[in-house]
C-alpha cells in the first residue's frame, strides 16, 4: 500500500511539472539590425494560413524556395511591401525570423507543404533575418528601406 501511495505522488508531481511546461513563451518582435532603431513586422491578415502558389502572386517580391535554397538570399523592398515565399521544393519548410539576438520570433509561416506559398508585409524599415526551422542550413534576409 505504501508504495501505491508513492506511486501516486510521483505521477501526480510529473503531471504538475509537465503542465508548467507546455505555457508559451513571451512573444518576441524582431528587431532591425542595421543602425536603424529596432522595428516590428507585421503579418498581412489575409496570408496567415498557407495558400496554393497558383493564388496570386506579389509582383516582384517572390523568393521562390527551392534545392533548399531561398532564391534571392536577400530582398530589397519598401516600406509597406509584401514578400511572397513559394514552396518548389517536394521537401516542407517553414519561414522563421529571428531577432537581433538571433533568437526565434512570432513572426511564423507555419509549415509549407510542397506548392504552398505565404506571405509577409513589412511595414518599417529594417533589415529581418530568418532561416528554415525545419532545415537550419537555409537562411535568407528581408532588408525594408
Amino acid at each position: 500500500m505504501r508504495i501505491i501511495t508513492i506511486l501516486i505522488i510521483l505521477l501526480v508531481g510529473a503531471a504538475i511539472l509537465c503542465a508548467g511546461c507546455t505555457q508559451a513563451p513571451e512573444p518576441v518582435q524582431p528587431q532591425a539590425t542595421t543602425g536603424v532603431p529596432a522595428q516590428t513586422v507585421t503579418t498581412a491578415p489575409a496570408t496567415i494560413v498557407p495558400t496554393p502558389i497558383s493564388q496570386a502572386s506579389v509582383s516582384g517580391n517572390t523568393i521562390t524556395i527551392k534545392n533548399f535554397v531561398f532564391t534571392p538570399q536577400t530582398m530589397t523592398v519598401k516600406a509597406g511591401s509584401i514578400v511572397r515565399w513559394e514552396n518548389k521544393d517536394t521537401s516542407p519548410h517553414r519561414i522563421i525570423f529571428i531577432d537581433k539576438e538571433g533568437r526565434d520570433t512570432t513572426i511564423d509561416s507555419s509549415v509549407l507543404s510542397s506548392t504552398q506559398a505565404w506571405s509577409q508585409k513589412f511595414d518599417k524599415p529594417g533589415t529581418y533575418p530568418y532561416y528554415c526551422k525545419i532545415h537550419p542550413e537555409m537562411t535568407g534576409t528581408v532588408i525594408v528601406e
